[in-house]
């Protein structure tokens, strides 16, 4: 894998200059950011080089009361910030809009990518834009903008890091995350996403990758995590033997039917196992 760029590069430079001189529409970017991490923000404006963002104030775990919806206090924060985002993308007039967490390592291309829309799938949820790095299944590909594909999304890919999301997409997973059930991640990009009645595409190459899934000689580990308080300390665990056999009883359905699916892919779809680099 490749050391992260500069954004401060020549290439990031002439890339958004190139798309500004065309005069694309350039769809909105929301920046979701703690109020306690203006280092994060600093960074992310270093890395977005002159591309106009959205600030939204992440909700702070930190001040919120423990939760009883399956969540640590900081999930469900993290949860309700991206929601918060989504709502505020429907009460405009775009299409559709980009997500970014502030921890964000990006590679020359995105400003060509939030330029326009003509390279957007029709009927695309959401689009994927960074990798966690994990095995995922891929289904047929097409091309997308600067050398890059799109590939059809057909399990769990971690990260709600860096998202394009259309009207029809903040709708949905409004829907699917009423309950508020799993963390973002898990909302965003699941398992059999076809049996949710989303239509999810990964950018292959990613443009994006989290500060944590590189190397401090490929410019990451710079941050602590988001998931803890200001001082580092994290959620208190909720143990029930209830919720617990609950959980594994779930887990146990969603295994059966999770074979059956899977079977179906491999035989029928033909889907690919790959793991997408980011470059």
């Amino acid at each position: 894998m490749s050391v992260a760029p500069q954004a401060t590069s020549p290439a990031f430079d002439a890339e958004r200059d190139e798309a500004e001189s065309a005069g694309h529409p350039r769809m909105n970017v929301y920046l979701i950011n703690l109020d306690r991490n203006p280092d994060r923000l600093a960074h992310m404006r270093n890395q977005l080089n002159g591309i106009a963002f959205e600030r939204l104030s992440a909700l702070d775990g930190s001040n919120q009361p423990p939760t009883a919806k399956g969540l640590t206090r900081f999930e469900l924060a993290c949860l309700e910030s991206h929601k918060v985002a989504w709502r505020k993308f429907l009460h405009g007039p775009e299409s559709q809009a980009c997500f970014l967490e502030d921890d964000l390592h990006i590679w020359p291309g995105f400003a060509a990518l939030i330029g326009g829309e003509a390279w957007i799938p029709r009927d695309a949820h959401s689009i994927k834009l960074d990798t966690y790095l994990q095995p995922v299944e891929l289904g047929d590909r097409r091309a997308a903008i600067g050398g890059r594909e799109l590939a059809r999304l057909h399990s769990r890919h971690q990260s709600s890091a860096a998202y394009i999301l259309t009207r029809e997409g903040a709708a949905r997973y409004l829907e699917l995350t009423a309950g508020n059930s799993m963390p973002a991640d898990y909302s965003l990009f699941p398992n059999h996403p076809r049996r949710a009645g989303l239509r999810i595409y990964q950018l292959c190459p990613a443009i994006a990758i989290q500060d944590h899934l590189l190397l401090p000689d490929q410019g990451g580990k710079t941050f602590a995590t988001a998931m803890a308080g200001a001082d580092g300390s994290a959620a208190p665990p909720r143990p029930s033997t209830v919720g617990k056999l609950g959980r594994e009883t779930a887990r146990l359905a969603r295994h059966a039917a999770g074979s059956i699916e899977w079977a179906y892919q491999k035989g029928v779809m033909r889907l690919v196992t790959t793991t997408v680099r980011v470059g």
